[in-house]
């Protein structure tokens, strides 16, 4: 058992080797693959979470599940060892906090999975990928794209934006030449040669291109663009991100301005 790696999969991505002890609900994965389980789901989720209709609390355990996703692919690029994770071991946590609700996942067993050698460690690393991703991610999705009614676009394309952020700050953390070209070298088999039929598209939901934009407090600094909306505006006094690609660029010129003021107001 790695030690670090089980402490960083608890700090960093919320994936626990038991139920957390502040958790108020817990779901077992292997009922929210069915409509009537996910169902329950949401409705226990939705108004912890503030949201208008299944719709956002779909689109909000999409940007959670990533975090899950993460933990992946972080353990197999720094570590090559992944967490053994299965739809019938996962469990899925909801910790009310003031104002939102965490989500937060669990392994009935908490066993990780070192990878080959060196030579061997491509083809463990896209069977590793693929097999997360069909067997684990696809159901689970494919499960709340059912019983929400938000398409599987939306809800797969919340993982990139998370991805791209993580693996940006990852990569700049790093010292070890060798490790950076192996964390972006995983990154790449995701975006480019994961199969999309395995998750249910006709093309890879990784494989997007990072928009920058003007950050909303500096205009020397860009910030990434989301790549999906996140329905937050869907929630009780919800409005669109600054960073939402349904913005119009006008609007968020604006909020730019209003900022300015505000900042100027504040230190004057």
């Amino acid at each position: 058992m790695n030690e670090a790696l089980s402490q960083e999969l608890i700090s960093k991505f919320d994936l626990h080797p038991a139920q957390p002890a502040e958790a108020q609900h817990s779901f077992k994965a292997l009922e929210l693959v069915h409509e009537q389980g996910m169902r329950a789901f949401l409705d226990c989720y939705r108004p912890l979470m503030k949201g208008l209709d299944d719709k956002a609390a779909a689109a909000y355990l999409g940007s959670w599940f990533s975090s899950l996703a993460l933990a992946v692919q972080y353990s197999l690029s720094v570590y090559s060892t992944i967490p053994v994770i299965s739809l019938s071991c996962l469990s899925i946590h909801l910790i009310p906090a003031s104002g939102y609700c965490r989500i937060a996942f669990s392994l009935q067993d908490w066993e990780m999975e070192n990878g080959p050698k060196e030579e061997m460690r491509e083809a463990w690393r896209n069977e590793v990928l693929v097999r997360f991703y069909r067997d684990t991610a696809a159901p689970l999705l494919h499960s709340l794209h059912e019983a929400s009614g938000l398409s599987l676009s939306d809800l797969w394309g919340q993982l990139p934006t998370k991805f791209n952020y993580y693996i940006e700050l990852f990569a700049d953390g790093l010292q070890d030449s060798k490790l950076l070209d192996t964390v972006q070298d995983d990154y790449r088999y995701l975006k480019h040669n994961l199969p999309a039929d395995i998750l249910g598209m006709k093309r890879n939901p990784f494989d997007v291109t990072v928009r920058r934009i003007e950050a909303l407090d500096d205009p020397e600094r860009t910030v990434q663009m989301r790549n999906r909306c996140c329905l937050y505006y869907r929630t009780e006094g919800g409005s669109y991100c600054y960073t939402c690609p349904r913005l119009k660029e006008e609007e968020r010129a604006a909020r730019r301005v209003e900022f300015g003021k505000k900042a100027a107001h504040a230190h004057g």
